[in-house]
């Protein structure tokens, strides 16, 4: 008879502790739903009409949240500015750090800030605020109405441009330090211009690292290639290949890291 009050004790003791694990399961998950909507509401919520301009964006974190983001902004009548950044690492503290980063760039642009002072500035609130470990990878650009503007990349994947009148790519590589490595990095602008036609593909670095079932990686080439075959035809149908790409490359192999990207067109 003890043994069977015994046996009945410890059979409620593990019906409370499987209930009290449930309903921290559940809080948890709620929490999560609760960051990953309040990182979505810091997502431009419909992409902006720029004149003489196409912009497409597209992202996928690994988890509730990302370390990827994306913005754009008005900044004149005629000049308006992009960014993709990728933080390292993935989850909770590379969303937080990638918030903190769009917070500081958004306001340092609309106080009229220029490019290179803004990542310096930023680059130092990084340094000073995150981990050790924790950089932040970035592509900015600006642009006008007529495509003529200037590009920095910070420590970031290589960007695509492609030239519609004579069909050559163009590598836009980085040669500036990610965000948070130094205190003491520069950041330096360089001239960048799209003529009508011409498309920019800005990726982050979980999307050429995408990873199929043998452990390959989707790489620069491939989508160099994917530019290049369908860039002629227009931003509409280069995003649509360049995710179709992706999703046939990779099988349904689990991401290992957030997958972003933004396409833009210049056009009439």
């Amino acid at each position: 008879k003890l043994l069977e009050e015994w046996v009945r004790e410890l059979e409620a003791s593990r019906e409370v502790i499987r209930l009290k694990t449930l309903e921290e399961r559940n809080q948890r998950e709620r929490e999560l739903a609760s960051a990953q909507e309040t990182q979505r509401s810091l997502l431009p919520r419909v992409l902006p009409q720029f004149e003489n301009f196409h912009i497409h964006a597209f992202r996928s974190p690994t988890s509730y949240v990302g370390g990827n983001f994306y913005e754009f902004l008005k900044l004149s009548s005629r000049d308006w500015m992009g960014v993709l950044a990728d933080s390292s690492g993935k989850g909770i503290s590379a969303a937080l750090l990638s918030s903190m980063v769009l917070g500081a760039l958004s306001m340092e642009f609309r106080s009229g800030t220029e490019p290179r002072e803004a990542l310096s500035r930023v680059n130092r609130l990084v340094y000073e605020k995150s981990f050790p470990f924790q950089f932040v990878s970035l592509f900015l650009f600006l642009l006008n109405r007529d495509g003529e503007g200037q590009f920095i990349s910070a420590g970031h994947t290589p960007v695509c441009l492609f030239h519609s009148a004579t069909g050559e790519i163009e590598e836009l590589v980085s040669d500036a330090d990610m965000l948070g490595m130094f205190d003491f990095a520069s950041y330096q602008s360089r001239k960048l211009h799209l003529n009508n036609g011409d498309i920019l593909v800005v990726p982050s670095g979980g999307l050429t690292k995408a990873e199929n079932s043998r452990r390959e990686v989707f790489g620069e080439e491939r989508l160099r290639e994917i530019v290049d075959q369908e860039a002629p035809s227009g931003s509409d149908r280069l995003e649509r290949c360049l995710l179709k790409a992706v999703e046939t490359f990779t099988q349904g192999m689990p991401q290992t890291d957030d997958i972003t990207f933004v396409v833009v067109e210049k056009c009439n």
